[in-house]
């Protein structure tokens, strides 16, 4: 069994909204915030402009306005974070052979198998802000506990490596440390302990004493770099308009789709079923089920069992939610690409840059438009 004794994390900076104003520039002047696509949303992610305003991820949108009137709001593009996602990994595939994505947004990365770990990721930085237009923060340490924390305090577009743990534990407030939350934060501040230091050097802090020990740690063991692969996937748009054509129907599952294919391909898994569902503007739904014998990931073959199956299911009436699902999912080790891949890669690229800010700022998928 291997073992890591140095390790980084890779956070990208308010990740949804920096990729909204990556798309369009004229934004990034400006306070905005991505909101949820549900029909009770709240913030997902704002720039640093509008959180200077006191804009939290979480906030719902009338306390957001009131703090600040100007801020424009953006329906959720999850296809398109989900494509840069897999961007970013394989720009880090160049650098980097062992590496975890712990989210849409945050890679932990071994160092201690490659030359020059620390000028890697000095590169890596710069790559991904020279061909995506985004930031990040990366933080190294002894191990994940450590990298992350160094992480937090260094954002945004930070970059800062944990040498001395004991000297660094000294200026960093125990609530940024990974595994510490607001009950915890209580029990603490009852003991008085306020810095990482006087956590580590405390008696009895209870059940946080396990904590302290994976802090104190000075290694990484190789199985913490095993992804947790998913058994299904799915997505659900909430309508801003209802919608009674066959073509935007088809148009909208394709690009909801999309997003659930490219992460199929970041994970190199297939699948063998797919689900399509539909609400009405009446209340009603309809949903279905098909098995595609074996397992597969080749998008343009997906894509059509599914625009079968929504032909099947919609007959008439006006449609207020759409969604899909992929189940019974099976790691395949790489992915089908299809004659026509690239060119659908090319329009949903196209799809995806195409912004239309509406009165009132928000933004609506269902009026982006195919492009070639």
């Amino acid at each position: 069994m291997g073992v890591y004794k140095l390790v980084a994390l890779l956070d990208m900076d308010s990740y949804f909204a920096s990729i909204e104003c990556a798309k369009n520039p004229t934004l990034r002047s400006r306070p905005i915030a991505v909101i949820g696509i549900g029909e009770k949303t709240v913030i997902t992610s704002a720039n640093y402009l509008a959180r200077s305003y006191g804009i939290k991820t979480g906030m719902n949108i009338k306390e957001a306005k009131r703090l600040c009137p100007k801020i424009i709001f953006l329906k959720a593009d999850f296809p398109y974070y989900e494509l840069t996602t897999l961007k970013i990994a394989q720009i880090i595939e160049k650098y980097f052979p062992v590496y975890k994505e712990a989210s849409i947004d945050e890679f932990y990365i071994a160092l201690d198998n490659v030359d020059f770990p620390i000028k890697r990721l000095e590169l890596l930085k710069d790559e991904i802000y020279e061909k995506l237009s985004l930031k990040c923060t990366i933080g190294v340490g002894c191990n994940p506990h450590i990298a992350k924390t160094a992480c937090e305090i260094s954002k945004p577009d930070g970059f800062l490596v944990v040498d001395d743990v004991d000297l660094f534990s000294k200026s960093v407030d125990v609530s940024k440390v990974l595994g510490i939350g607001k009950s915890s934060k209580h029990v603490l501040d009852e003991l008085g302990v306020q810095t990482l230091w006087e956590f580590l050097h405390s008696k009895d802090c209870g059940m946080l004493d396990t904590l302290k020990m994976s802090i104190l740690k000075t290694y990484t063991e190789s199985e913490f770099f095993r992804t947790e692969l998913p058994k299904s996937m799915g997505h659900i748009l909430t309508l801003d308009t209802s919608i009674n054509s066959f073509d935007e129907i088809i148009e909208i599952g394709k690009y909801l789709l999309f997003g659930l294919y490219v992460k199929l391909v970041r994970y190199k898994m297939g699948t063998k079923s797919i689900s399509v569902y539909l609400k009405l503007s009446n209340g009603s739904f309809f949903s279905t089920s098909k098995s595609i014998g074996n397992f597969c990931n080749d998008y343009i073959l997906i894509s059509k069992v599914m625009e079968e199956m929504y032909r099947k299911l919609y007959l008439s009436g006006s449609v207020v939610k759409i969604g899909i699902s992929l189940q019974q999912l099976k790691y395949l080790g790489g992915f089908q690409s299809s004659l026509f891949w690239e060119d659908e890669l090319r329009k949903f690229e196209k799809i995806a840059q195409f912004n239309d800010i509406h009165l009132g700022g928000f933004y609506t998928l269902r009026n982006k438009k195919v492009v070639g």
